[in-house]
């Protein structure tokens, strides 16, 4: 019996026999699932920041048309494809890209035999990233997106990270004990034009290296294509210094006719993880029948009391924290009326509230 496990990378199949009867998904409501979360680590904001804005201050253009986004099979850039322009966000160009061919990566995936467990050697590669390269990626992705919360990014990264980490251990050591088996077929992960670094390169591609999975991380067939490729560049560099086995992590800048033919080369035991418009994620399955979306929907806070200042700078933030619908804020805010008057609500918004603490 297959069981997909939601918002996790790896992919489980079940090894015990089930009576005929509706069971739970694996960890699903479970206190196990519980004890993942807590005791989160503190982030130096002021510092994120006042090393993005350094790192951006000192930034040359001309290394991403001296260097341009290629296909790489286990870090190594393969100089060949057609060359043409990358555009920032806002349609103005800012580099190189070579677009190549989907050949040699299905050649380097097929009969891929690798560990089943490296946890140690990529955690130290995942701390190398969002330390000692933090600056850079908050500066790349501003550079390319026009993007001003890398800042935010970096922090929930950081928090997230730790717990989807303990979901890891569970997992592994469930695998250990065998409650489960985890499919280890090649992963494929598209980007994002935004929060890349976090949603869809750090966390997809992080937790699935810890498994024993190789990863394909695709191009940007439209705009921002470059700073995915420069994370990219930085985790070969770490799993290199790290002795992680570059094998396991390749990149494909290819366009999106041979992005559809890789999924289908690969076949459904190889998930696509996407996050995108529920159109997208349609399309996507269309041509493929393994695709984890992960789809805009009206995110809600429900309030049951009084809206206290803490709850209330919560609320503000959470609407207010991006612009053009660019993130996944706040959109829907249900409120007890018996228990919070229309101008408390208003005083809120307009940042009446008390500021929200870690403890709150």
């Amino acid at each position: 019996m297959m069981r997909r496990l939601s918002r996790l990378a790896p992919r489980s199949t079940s090894t015990e026999r089930l009576a005929p009867r509706r069971t739970r998904a694996y960890n699903f409501a479970s206190s196990q699932y519980n004890a993942a979360f807590g005791d989160l680590p503190p982030v130096d904001r002021d510092k994120l920041r006042k090393d993005a804005i350094a790192y951006c201050e000192r930034f040359d253009a001309q290394k991403w048309y001296d260097d341009p986004v290629a296909t790489c099979i286990a870090g190594k850039p393969v100089e060949s494809g057609e060359s043409g322009p990358t555009y920032d966000n806002f349609g103005r160009e800012n580099g190189i890209v070579l677009h190549g061919d989907i050949d040699g990566l299905l050649d380097h995936l097929r009969d891929f035999d690798g560990v089943r467990d490296q946890r140690t050697s990529v955690r130290s590669v995942e701390r190398a990233l969002f330390t000692d390269h933090a600056a850079a990626l908050i500066g790349n992705q501003t550079l390319d997106f026009g993007k001003q919360d890398g800042v935010t990014e970096i922090e929930e990264a950081l928090e997230a990270s730790e717990v989807e980490r303990r979901l890891v251990d569970q997992l592994l050591d469930d695998e250990e004990r065998g409650v489960l088996c985890i499919e280890r077929a090649p992963v494929l992960v598209a980007c994002v034009s935004n929060f890349s670094n976090f949603l869809d390169l750090s966390r997809k591609t992080l937790r699935n290296l810890e498994c024993g999975i190789p990863v394909v991380v695709l191009s940007r067939t439209g705009s921002t294509t470059q700073y995915p490729y420069r994370w990219y560049q930085l985790l070969i560099e770490e799993m290199a210094r790290h002795g992680v086995d570059t094998k396991y992590a390749s990149f494909a800048s290819v366009s999106l006719e041979k992005q559809i033919e890789l999924c289908r080369a690969l076949g459904d035991a190889s998930p696509l993880h996407i996050t995108s418009s529920r159109q997208t994620a349609l399309n996507c399955n269309a041509s493929h029948n393994n695709v984890i979306a992960s789809t805009g929907g009206p995110n809600t806070m429900v309030v049951a009391g009084a809206l206290d200042g803490a709850t209330g700078a919560l609320l503000r933030d959470s609407a207010t924290i991006e612009h053009a619908g660019q993130c996944t804020a706040l959109r829907v805010a249900v409120l007890d009326a018996r228990h919070v008057a229309p101008d408390a609500v208003h005083e809120a918004l307009r940042g009446a509230a008390a500021p929200a603490t870690a403890t709150d």
